[in-house]
């Protein structure tokens, strides 16, 4: 049945991993260096990996700051700009350069 058969893989895949394991016992006790440099090989994938992660991290929280300051410049500006059409005028107004006299 169903259960038997689920066992029977089960047991076939603990044969696996147990023949896999006395391989690998077998390769460090032969070649240690092998070892050592398929885990530091593993180290360095891992830190590209973690790496690349906070980059992408970093670009996201830079987006969104981004986003942060846009808001709160937008929400600056409305006190900063005179109220009603008369301060507006004499604003613009102010900004323009004097007349040069001709002598």
């Amino acid at each position: 049945g169903v259960d038997q058969c689920i066992q029977k893989f089960l047991d076939v895949a603990r044969q696996t991993e147990c023949f896999f394991l006395q391989k690998r016992l077998q390769l460090s006790v032969q070649k240690p260096e092998q070892v050592i440099k398929e885990d530091v090989s593993e180290l360095r994938n891992e830190l590209q990996r973690k790496e690349a992660l906070i980059q992408k991290h970093l670009g996201k929280l830079r987006h969104w700051q981004q986003v942060l300051d846009d808001i709160n410049i937008q929400h600056k500006k409305p006190t900063e700009m005179p109220q009603g059409p008369l301060a507006y005028l004499e604003q613009a107004s102010a900004n323009i350069p004097a007349p040069l006299k001709q002598t």
